[in-house]
């Protein structure tokens, strides 16, 4: 956020304050949850993906963590915070055949961890 507000030399690359942003209807008892991420997951980790790895989990804390650790194993290089919501469905549509996997960190990064 501060490169683009304070990075004059990056605005003519078109960097800018004004955030993407989407409105939902959000309907308390049926939506589990609302997971805030910055562009180092967003770039390593899909929406869906991001959805198994938080219906898995027990609380909100351990979602976000699992969240970012995922990103990074995955080869991450750039910031990765995320912060999840719960709403009135958290934990009713938790599916616990999905498990985490580390695996593809190996062929993302080019490296081995």
């Amino acid at each position: 956020m501060t490169r683009s507000i304070g990075d004059l030399d990056l605005k003519k690359c078109g960097v800018i304050a004004e955030p993407e942003t989407k409105r939902i209807q959000l309907h308390h008892a049926s939506d589990s949850f609302l997971v805030l991420t910055t562009d180092g997951i967003n770039f390593m980790v899909n929406s869906q993906e991001i959805c198994d790895f938080v219906n898995q989990c027990h609380d909100p804390a351990e979602a976000a963590h699992v969240v970012t650790e995922q990103a990074i194993q995955y080869g991450t290089e750039d910031n990765s915070t995320a912060i999840v919501v719960p709403f009135g469905a958290w934990g009713k549509y938790k599916n616990s055949e999905i498990s985490f996997s580390f695996s593809r960190s190996f062929a993302s990064s080019g490296r081995w961890a």
